[in-house]
């Protein structure tokens, strides 16, 4: 996987009552259940001054012989690494941990867990603060993290919205489609899916009900967003091309599911924006070396035909955070001439807007 720095199908809303009841949780919830992999347990501190929990240890420090055999098994990329190489993927990667953004008063039975991949304290804080609408209104927490080792985090922000009074919790993936790996971690550890596609952790345990929201997909907010990032950088569209970089899941299979998504965006674009030219691609950001090198060179090829027909070039990411798949993007297209509107989906109060959206159609509000 890529370290953390980093839509044609939309699903309806489904509820899932899972597992085990939990216990009453307390005012002072501290003590959480902690599940790490193969069922190890990993305790939860207790919450810093901005409400988040942190685990405080190096995830190298979780990297047994079977757990790097494991992950070498499940995720195709890891399986080309050496050990050490694996060791030093996973300390980039940072730490999963959890977010508790409602203020200590806002209780509700409606609770909201947001699901991120999380890539930096910068990017991290920006999407943290799109919450703020939705926490005032129902109790609410990120849980940021690919969740590939551990469900700790994930149990201690479950614990949190139970204690303010949620026994609904309403699950928002911050990921655009439901075609990726990290998007069936989630759901496996919350109780939608019986395999994981990273490691086998505990299952979430909970007396609340479970409900998925619906996730982007080529949703009009979102691609009002991309058209105004778009905006911001084009100064003559009948003369620009404009190129939808996305991060795309690692597998083909799920690639071919997710592409009509971003083109449905493109589209969308294209008509509000006026811009002549609009391509998107995913680059299938933890894809292995041979794939996702395919796609830089089919995107810098399309670049340089725009070019040579005289278009300038401007780039937007429909990444939900900021800070992340940016710095990969302009890595990867050193050399060319470009402008680059790096802001995240998370940046603009469309995001805002679609997180509030979302959670009360799905709770019926």
């Amino acid at each position: 996987m890529r370290p953390r720095r980093f839509p044609v199908l939309t699903l309806g809303a489904v509820v899932l009552g899972v597992g085990l009841a939990s216990s009453q949780a307390q005012e002072d919830h501290s003590a959480h259940r902690a599940h790490g992999y193969q069922g190890h347990d990993m305790p939860m501190p207790p919450p810093d001054e901005l409400g988040r929990r942190r685990m405080g240890m190096d995830m190298r420090d979780m990297l047994s012989e079977d757990v790097i055999a494991g992950l070498k098994e499940k995720i195709a990329l890891y399986g080309l690494l050496t050990d050490n190489e694996l060791r030093i993927n996973v300390a980039q990667m940072g730490e999963n941990y959890t977010w508790y953004v409602s203020d200590a008063d806002v209780s509700d039975e409606i609770g909201v867990l947001v699901l991120s991949h999380g890539v930096s304290d910068a990017g991290d804080r920006i999407m943290t603060d799109s919450m703020r609408a939705i926490a005032g209104e129902y109790p609410t927490a990120i849980g940021y993290g690919m969740a590939m080792m551990t469900s700790s985090h994930l149990q201690a922000a479950i614990d949190d919205l139970e204690a303010a009074g949620a026994g609904t919790i309403v699950l928002v993936q911050t990921t655009s489609t439901v075609h990726n790996s990290m998007t069936r971690q989630w759901e496996y550890i919350l109780g939608r899916r019986d395999e994981s596609s990273y490691l086998t952790v505990k299952p979430i345990e909970t007396g609340a009900k479970l409900v998925f929201a619906p996730h982007m997909d080529d949703h009009p907010l979102i691609a009002e967003i991309l058209s105004d990032h778009a905006l911001e950088i084009s100064t003559d569209p009948d003369n620009e091309a404009l190129f939808l970089v996305a991060h795309g899941p690692e597998d083909d299979f799920d690639n071919e599911l997710d592409l009509p998504v971003i083109e449905s965006l493109a589209e969308q674009v294209r008509a509000a924006t006026g811009i002549s030219e609009v391509r998107a691609i995913n680059l299938q950001d933890d894809a292995i070396p041979p794939v996702r090198e395919g796609n830089v060179r089919q995107l810098k090829r399309w670049m340089q035909q725009a070019q040579r027909k005289g278009k300038k070039l401007i780039v937007v990411s429909p990444a939900s955070s900021a800070d992340g798949l940016q710095h990969h993007i302009r890595q990867d297209l050193i050399g060319l001439d470009y402008t680059f509107n790096e802001k995240g989906l998370s940046q603009h109060p469309n995001f805002t807007e679609w997180v509030v959206t979302t959670v009360k159609r799905t709770v019926g509000g």
